[in-house]
């Protein structure tokens, strides 16, 4: 557990954590002082799409931190129950107003210590109207010589849109 964890009490009896290795070479978990139950610091799965208009690759301006007023790719987590294609879709609608079609996968990215893994698809728009959500301060498309790369947010968006133009996957 390289970071300080959030949490602080059991959600089975609410009494407190300890810090423990419970096996060698594993990292320490929270053990709760009371019952005894072991709490593991899953990791979150994060959605996201690349899809392209007739005018360019669709990101979208974060407007909360971190990296607010930075571009990403249209995603966000996966919830409880869903599978992540419906995760992608339902994101990508909520942030963007544009409905998709996922034609394939791109790629899966994760960094050691870090708690998300991201799964990029790539996708068809099929139908809505371009419009931000309350998580955008806007919305744009971009042709591929156009990508703001110094406004990127993170080393995700930046990878996945350029593996997305190395291998020239056109829009069907």
């Amino acid at each position: 557990m390289n970071k300080k964890s959030i949490y602080k009490f059991c959600p089975v009896c609410r009494g407190d954590f300890i810090k423990k290795q419970l096996i060698q070479n594993e990292p320490e978990r929270l053990v709760c002082k009371a019952c005894k139950f072991i709490f593991y610091l899953d990791p979150k799965l994060v959605a996201c799409t690349i899809a392209e208009t007739s005018k360019g690759i669709v990101l979208q301006r974060r407007n909360k931190e971190p990296k607010k007023g930075h571009w990403v790719l249209p995603g966000g987590f996966v919830d409880r129950g869903e599978t992540l294609e419906e995760a992608a879709k339902r994101e990508f609608f909520e942030e963007t107003g544009l409905h998709s079609k996922i034609n394939c996968l791109l790629g899966t990215y994760s960094y050691p210590g870090e708690a998300n893994i991201i799964i990029v698809y790539k996708s068809d728009i099929t139908g809505g109207t371009i419009r931000a959500c309350h998580e955008s301060m806007s919305i744009d498309e971009f042709k591929k010589n156009e990508i703001p790369w110094d406004q990127l947010a993170f080393d995700t968006t930046k990878k996945a849109l350029k593996k997305y133009i190395d291998l020239a996957i056109p829009p069907f």
